[in-house]
């Protein structure tokens, strides 16, 4: 299982700040955090002769978890009286991080003595004084407690958990249901397995033609076609089955999955074509998700017992 990824944006003059959360974030290898500025090619959030935005819509689909630091960097008049508060950038994108990430995703954490903007008042915070490193430390292990216990923090619906409630909702489902109701699964022969599992084959990678990819991919195996009813409604479900071990199992590869990549195409053109290490991180994430909210609602319904999602790397 991969590492949650964490983006920790703050002010150039408050990088100090940035890299002593990260030191506290990364201690107990529980996540891998990346600062705004960092140079390194892989890990840089903005690089080189790339556009400002695209950059953070970019790391939006990247990052699992997203950290603001607001210090007391602007001085600004309302009505009358004076202020502190955060650059104006780091609002901007604070914003930016909730939207796409959810507000249980993404923390704010300031100086205690800023002056908030009333639109962000109802946000959870974090808070510390400036001076007194003590308190900067328990924010961010609060911080990380709460990322750490954010146990479906891995569901949304960019675009990978709806495609995997559409794919389990319109074949899983009905599948399982098919066996339960039948205590199994008889084969073209008329023979009953009653030991059936449907397993379901995650790919590596994506390619542009997905539906021909899993052709590929399905001829490690030696399945046949069956077809049955799907609950007395006037619809058919066609499976491939594979017989093993006096065990059946349905074989599955949700070519429903080429919807990341259209999405992807249409966020970030440029990094789906040059297949780039971003593409790359997006894209895996995707899988992640996509996995992890099958797995949720088949344990909702109690078909987990029934369902296994594997990745193509894994096959014997």
């Amino acid at each position: 299982m991969r590492k949650k990824k964490i983006f920790i944006g703050s002010s150039s003059e408050e990088l100090g700040l940035a890299n002593a959360a990260k030191t506290i974030l990364e201690f107990e290898q529980d996540f891998e955090v990346t600062i705004w500025n960092e140079d390194v090619w892989e890990k840089s959030v903005f690089k080189l002769n790339n556009n400002y935005l695209n950059d953070l819509i970019r790391a939006t689909l990247q990052f699992d978890f997203g950290i603001l630091i607001g210090t007391k960097d602007d001085k600004v008049e309302v009505r009358g009286d004076e202020y502190l508060q955060p650059r104006d950038n780091i609002l901007f994108e604070l914003g930016l991080f909730i939207g796409r990430l959810g507000l249980n995703n993404c923390a704010f954490l300031i100086d205690k003595d800023i002056k908030l903007l009333s639109d962000i008042k109802g946000i959870s915070l974090a808070r510390f004084e400036r001076n007194k490193m003590d308190t900067f430390t328990n924010a961010i292990s609060q911080i990380k407690d709460l990322f750490r216990n954010q146990i479906d923090s891995g569901i949304n619906f960019f675009p990978s958990s709806t495609l995997a409630a559409v794919y389990y909702e319109n074949f899983v489902k009905p599948t399982c249901l098919h066996i339960i109701k039948n205590n199994g699964i008889v084969n073209d022969d008329g023979k009953k397995y009653e030991d059936c599992i449907i397993k379901i084959i995650i790919p590596e990678k994506l390619t542009s033609d997905v539906n021909g990819q899993f052709q590929t991919l399905k001829k490690k195996f030696q399945t046949k076609k069956l077809t049955f009813d799907y609950l007395g409604r006037p619809r058919h479900i066609d499976v491939e089955i594979l017989v093993k071990d006096g065990k059946l199992f349905v074989i599955d590869f949700p070519t429903v999955l080429s919807g990341i990549n259209y999405a992807i195409s249409n966020l970030l053109p440029y990094d789906f074509n040059a297949m780039s290490e971003d593409y790359e991180s997006i894209l895996n994430r995707e899988f992640d998700r996509f996995v992890y909210t099958l797995n949720k609602l088949a344990l909702r319904d109690g078909y987990n017992n029934l369902t296994t999602v594997i990745n193509e790397r894994d096959l014997k």
